[in-house]
């Protein structure tokens, strides 16, 4: 048994969070033989990447910046331009290894034991809980509607970075209570699943054992330490060097503040976007 020290970034953090998911076999077995819902963000923008080969046209839709909560200029010229944008969603659909377009609710309902739906949550905590940001004025959201169906048997992984790790996720937030807001108001809710990391990327993908020694620092990083077989160590290190060091989202555009969408206009916010 050998060990190592690894740091790596947020960025860094997702792509290899998005290799485990894409090897777990839960996920491998929905995308090639039946549906696999993945619900788009920062983290399974690389999943998305990996199972089609390119770069999906919308990515993003909610997003924390240091300006605080809003949602993605790209986001938002799509909303204004569905002629039903009050049930707009957007969701990555794959059937059979096809990416298809489906209603939510149609999905949904057809979605049984062998399917998968994956959505990167806002916080983690250290039991294992997870807690999502909603931007829809109902507090349910897109996510919302696949939790009252969870029923049906659907398995839901919740793939996170570590950063993302807080003391409890156990709590709601109703922004109608808000009188100020960086950025858009949004409601807070636990959701049901299985939390995905670093952590069980790297023993879905090595077989290693990894645990979080520091969190922070100049960039917004994780740093672990992991142990094992020396040949997996190895591997390990030559796959973090050719395929995970130096990796980077893309840049994203926000709206000019204020917007004509959700509910930051009803509310006395801290208009400090330019």
């Amino acid at each position: 048994m050998i060990a190592m020290q690894v740091t790596l970034t947020s960025a860094e953090s997702k792509f290899l969070i998005s290799k485990g998911l894409s090897n777990l076999d839960d996920v491998r077995r929905a995308y090639e033989r039946g549906i696999c819902v993945i619900h788009p963000s920062s983290t399974t923008y690389f999943l998305f990447k990996e199972f089609t080969g390119y770069e999906p046209d919308v990515w993003i839709c909610g997003l924390i910046d240091e300006w605080g909560t809003c949602i993605s200029k790209d986001m938002l010229d799509k909303l204004k331009n569905d002629k039903d944008s009050g049930k707009f969603r957007i969701l990555w659909i794959f059937e059979k290894g096809r990416l298809i377009e489906e209603e939510t609710e149609k999905i949904i309902e057809r979605m049984g034991k062998e399917d998968v739906y994956i959505k990167s949550p806002n916080a983690i905590d250290v039991n294992g809980n997870a807690g999502v940001l909603i931007g829809a004025p109902d507090g349910i959201g897109t996510v919302g509607r696949f939790m009252m169906a969870k029923d049906k048997g659907f398995k839901i992984i919740l793939p996170a970075g570590l950063e993302k790790l807080l003391p409890s996720v156990d709590i709601s937030i109703d922004p109608n209570k808000l009188k100020y807001s960086m950025g858009m108001p949004v409601h807070f809710r636990k959701v049901d699943g299985n939390v995905f990391t670093e952590i069980d990327a790297i023993k879905t993908l090595f077989g290693l054992k990894a645990v979080p020694i520091a969190s922070g620092g100049l960039v917004n990083s994780i740093t672990l330490y992991v142990e094992g077989e020396e040949d997996k160590i190895e591997e390990f290190k030559e796959f973090l060097m050719k395929e995970v060091k130096g990796v980077k989202l893309p840049n994203v555009e926000t709206p000019h503040c204020p917007c004509d969408w959700g509910t930051c206009k009803k509310l006395k916010f801290f208009n400090l976007r330019k």
